[in-house]
């Protein structure tokens, strides 16, 4: 292991738990790909995010190595992120939108201004400005993909990845919203789709689980579920490491 990750698998946060899984005893690619003044900043915010946030929340290692592979092997720059939190996925893939060339091709939103304010500050430290713009609104908005399109120069988003409320209701309003939204062929992704990710929902109505599976049904739709069934255990119980699951669905 290089010096970037050596010290993770020793660190108790929740944040590094891919780091004490079995057989990953490496840097992964979406951190071994940062040049060196990326990664000092990276390595700030983790040190800044676990002094002023107890929970930091971001979607992890897994989901963020699939985007990475979906948007750098496909030449994707029109993405939309909904929920960005203190900028974990927005730093990364900013990174790497920078890495291919691309500028105005990440479009991300968060209802709640105080970490979209701490995100915009950390998207500057690292001259991400011409890659990603914030937006702070709810993620279920009408008017929001209107200002996508405009963003991408009149084009219609090629991915929206969705991490936001957790919540089955907002889920179906989102899925709704933004499916419209893509283009043919576009990808819709969610994060925490597993049965333990439920508890995720304030309002205990299923969480993203339900609102794709409802939303699948109804539409005709399928989705690819990854770690629907975990239910709890620990990293490493399935080859997917990752029990919150993803799902991912392609529009045609």
């Amino acid at each position: 292991m290089s010096d970037r990750c050596k010290n993770f698998r020793l660190n108790s946060h929740n944040r590094y738990w891919w780091h004490r899984a079995p057989d990953t005893d490496y840097d992964p690619l979406l951190y071994s790909f940062m040049n060196e003044d990326e990664w000092n900043l990276m390595r700030d915010w983790f040190q800044d995010t676990e002094s002023k946030y107890t929970s930091t929340g971001e979607a992890n290692i897994p989901p963020l190595s699939f985007l990475f592979g979906l948007i750098s092997g496909n030449a994707l720059s029109r993405i939309v992120q909904l929920g960005h939190y203190v900028g974990y996925s927005t730093l990364l893939i900013g990174f790497l939108l920078r890495r291919m060339g691309k500028n105005n091709s990440l479009f991300s939103i968060d209802i709640d201004p105080e970490v979209t304010n701490y995100t915009a500050h950390w998207l500057s430290k690292a001259h991400l400005n011409s890659q990603c713009v914030l937006r702070i609104a709810d993620s279920a908005d009408s008017s929001l993909p209107e200002s996508a399109r405009k963003y991408f120069g009149g084009e219609s988003p090629q991915l929206v990845f969705i991490d936001s409320s957790h919540q089955y209701e907002h889920t179906l309003k989102e899925m709704d919203l933004w499916y419209d939204a893509l283009t043919k062929g576009g990808f819709m992704v969610l994060h925490d789709t597993s049965k333990f990710a439920s508890q995720f929902d304030s309002t205990g109505k299923g969480g993203v689980l339900r609102g794709v599976a409802e939303w699948c049904a109804l539409n005709g739709r399928n989705a690819l579920m990854l770690n629907s069934f975990v239910e709890g255990g620990k990293p490493g119980d399935q080859p997917y490491l990752d029990g919150c699951g993803l799902a991912v669905l392609q529009k045609n």
